[in-house]
């Protein structure tokens, strides 16, 4: 192991004037074609950071994206790995989850396609950037529980307080970049916001530079359960995002330095499809079909579906068939009787922090342990990493009625968390191999 590098580059990812004349439909809130973009309050971004110690090296992307679709992720990794000469699994794709971002799952509505093609090329760039980038530094880390300015959603005491920050500094003393890790969900400028933003995140990355120096990048942890105390427009996304950067900063001032040996295992993840919303038997055809409905996907039939869906007054409909277009063009296996989703989990390791990466948004209780069963001394949890498939709920709440089911309603299914857990239990280092 030589001495550890790091780069990092900021991106603008915003629509162009052409993209919101074309339609930007804003995700996450509401059902199909509910809120179109009136315009920019603040540029989403892709922040990347690249790391190498000279026997391992990754990067670590975040786009401030609602989610994204299997082949546009696809896209930015295979992009990115020419770009790089890193393979596609070392390419650890992010997205923060604003729900003031474009749409690029087209399920509230889409944007072009040429939109789509600006953010693959545009992420592909800060991620090149970030490794062209590259210079000696120290990592640097702090851990503090940071409440009070979040809830539960579905009744539960507790959320996963746990804030990690960890900064890459050369020896002038400067900063490269800063590493935030934190759960709950980017809502707080509430579904009235017609103007694409970056929520309570943005304001959270653009003060710790501020502060800090470098590049700033907000990972998502546990965000499945995990909402805003105060919601409802973008003055309480401001207050909540610089309340967590001061938090972060503030742990900060006790940092100590945990430079060591990078590592990245990043293993491929099967889970059942059993979509709550749709019957067994749709959700075997859909593996069966696949093929024939991504096809039709690609050519635009599914869109013109959904748009036909949506002018008749079936805007569920509508987003129904966008979930099956998008679950259509990602990896799908038909084996004995059902229908499996193929996907990623990975363990990564900087030196004295540890953590976990999940292709979806993680509730809760499932979290905790899992958070717990790492051994770094400072712990990362980073959601919709690698993927963006719904929430994994534990099983024994499953369908019990918390929040109304809505996020087992956005789920693979009831064994979905459990499988999850146990892939990443199964790929978490022993103690003694982790010494």
């Amino acid at each position: 192991m030589s001495e550890l590098r790091a780069g990092a580059a900021t991106v603008s990812v915003a629509p162009r004037a052409s993209d919101l004349r074309a339609g930007v439909w804003l995700g996450g809130f509401g059902s199909y074609r509910a809120r179109r973009a009136t315009g920019i309050h603040d540029e989403p971004y892709c922040r990347a950071l690249a790391l190498s110690d000279g026997d391992s090296a990754f990067v670590l992307a975040a786009l401030d994206l609602v989610g994204a679709t299997g082949p546009l992720l696809e896209t930015i990794r295979a992009d990115a790995a020419r770009l790089t000469g890193l393979a596609e699994e070392r390419i650890l794709l992010t997205c923060t989850h604003s729900h003031a971002s474009p749409d690029t799952q087209d399920l509230w509505g889409g944007v072009p396609n040429a939109y789509r093609t600006h953010v693959a090329h545009r992420a592909g760039s800060a991620i090149y950037e970030a490794q062209r980038a590259m210079r000696p530094v120290r990592a640097l880390a702090a851990s503090r529980a940071f409440a009070g300015m979040v809830r539960n959603r579905r009744g539960w005491p507790e959320t996963d307080t746990a804030l990690t920050a960890v900064r890459f500094a050369p020896d002038d003393g400067s900063t490269v970049a800063t590493l935030v890790n934190y759960a709950c969900h980017p809502t707080a400028s509430g579904r009235e916001n017609t103007e694409v933003s970056r929520d309570w995140c943005g304001y959270t990355v653009d003060a710790v530079e501020r502060e800090l120096g470098g590049t700033a990048i907000y990972v998502n942890g546990a965000i499945g359960d995990v909402n805003p105390a105060e919601s409802g427009g973008l003055d309480a996304a401001e207050r909540l995002g610089e309340a967590v950067a001061q938090a972060a900063i503030d742990a900060l001032r006790s940092e100590e330095d945990v430079t060591g040996a990078l590592s990245l295992r990043s293993e491929p993840l099967e889970i059942a499809v059993n979509i709550e919303r749709l019957s067994e038997r749709v959700s075997g055809a859909i593996g069966r079909a696949g093929f024939a409905i991504a096809a039709l996907s690609k050519a635009g039939g599914m869109r013109a579906a959904a748009r036909a869906l949506h002018a008749a007054g079936r805007a569920d409909l509508a987003q129904a068939a966008m979930a099956v277009a998008g679950m259509s063009e990602r990896r799908l296996i038909p084996r004995d009787g059902r229908t499996y989703l193929r996907t990623r989990c990975a363990h990564l390791r900087i030196g004295g922090v540890e953590g976990m990466a999940a292709p979806g948004e993680v509730l809760t209780r499932l979290a905790l342990p899992l958070r717990g069963s790492l051994g770094g001394r400072h712990r990362l949890f980073l959601g919709l990493a690698h993927d963006t498939l719904g929430y994994f709920v534990p099983e024994d709440e499953w369908m019990t009625g918390r929040n109304n089911n809505y996020e087992e309603s956005v789920s693979l299914g009831r064994r979905a968390g459990s499988t999850l857990a146990d892939r990443l239990l199964s790929i978490i280092p022993h103690a003694q191999e982790a010494t």
